[in-house]
């Protein structure tokens, strides 16, 4: 498995992740940056976005899909989702109005990448498609285009070319959120990245991963003395909103092991509330301080550009790092 962090935090967020011989199954994770940005990075490893076999969705904020209507247009990427999300989508395809991880709505019409991402009002009726199960691979119509589209409740599995996922509920203010495990050729990824609050069900993922990639967003007193309104700051501190540093530590150590060598990336980090030292040096500490061996992880900061490479090579062939108290 190859992974590559397209842009992380307010400002955007996508992953690609390669499996299988020479990269065959190229899928994202998200797709919140503008299409020109996704392509553009997307090019500088390798890939065009014609190669993509699916987008996975995690949740509908615009930092996580911005990007999506034109890459359905111009290139009929498959959108996997629970269908719940996906209905929330096509809404915000009809009306070019999209819903901001502060919860402001913003026109389609703001996004830079050469056109408009749909034109508003002007969607074809999709009801046949949002059911509750797992469905074949489908198509619908929008604007005269092909539309593939792959449902996936929360909480259910499906297979993409080389790469197995897994959709588990995290705790945020959308329809239906939720992370990802990915597994291929005996790797795993996990992928948290929106939650305000570490459960059950996201540990007994991330205790499987070899890459966990894990929201560090903010620094609960920095957050607290900065700018943002009263609203907001408590928005962010529920348990609905987005993990702190401190928190992160707290779900990172609630699945140690010290039998391996993995990797973490702290990702979704706030520009205003938080700075990847700060993010860090309190990781850092707050597992030196509960008797960690920093030596068995390799810890990095995923920035909002165009950031961290993971490649499964690097794996150390033993038990997973990540495992329940």
């Amino acid at each position: 498995m190859r992974v590559v962090s397209l842009g992380s935090g307010s400002s955007g967020n996508a992953l690609l992740v390669e499996a299988g011989p020479q990269g065959r199954t190229k899928i994202l994770i998200d797709a919140g940056l503008s299409t020109l940005l996704i392509t553009d990075r997307l090019r500088s490893v390798g890939v065009h976005p014609s190669q993509l076999q699916a987008v996975l969705v995690t949740h509908e904020h615009s930092d996580h899909v911005i990007g999506l209507p034109t890459l359905m247009k111009r290139h009929a990427v498959p959108v996997v989702a629970d269908p719940r999300t996906y209905q929330v989508l096509m809404e915000s395809f009809a009306s070019g109005m999209w819903r901001t991880d502060s919860g402001a709505l913003i026109p389609s019409r703001t996004i830079v990448d050469g056109d408009p991402l749909v034109e508003p009002n002007n969607a074809d009726c999709v009801d046949d498609i949002l059911d509750h199960t797992n469905v074949p691979l489908e198509r619908i119509q929008q604007n005269g285009h092909s539309k593939p589209t792959i449902a996936l409740s929360v909480g259910s599995h499906c297979t993409i070319g080389d790469i197995e996922v897994i959709s588990f509920p995290i705790s945020h203010d959308a329809v239906a959120p939720c992370g990802y495990l990915l597994s291929a050729g005996g790797c795993r990824v996990c992928i948290v990245t929106d939650s305000g609050e570490v459960t059950t069900a996201m540990l007994e993922m991330m205790q499987q991963a070899d890459l966990l990639i894990l929201e560090a967003n903010h620094d609960r007193e920095r957050l607290l003395r900065g700018p943002y309104p009263e609203r907001l700051k408590q928005r962010i501190l529920s348990a609905t909103g987005h993990l702190s540093n401190n928190q992160a530590a707290e779900a990172i150590l609630r699945t140690w092991r010290t039998d391996s060598v993995r990797w973490l990336w702290l990702s979704h980090l706030s520009r205003t509330n938080n700075t990847p030292s700060l993010a860090l040096k309190s990781v850092r500490a707050q597992l030196q301080t509960a008797g960690a061996n920093l030596a068995q992880v390799h810890i990095s900061v995923s920035p909002p550009g165009m950031g961290n490479v993971w490649d499964s090579t690097q794996l150390w062939h033993s038990p997973s790092l990540w495992a329940m108290e």
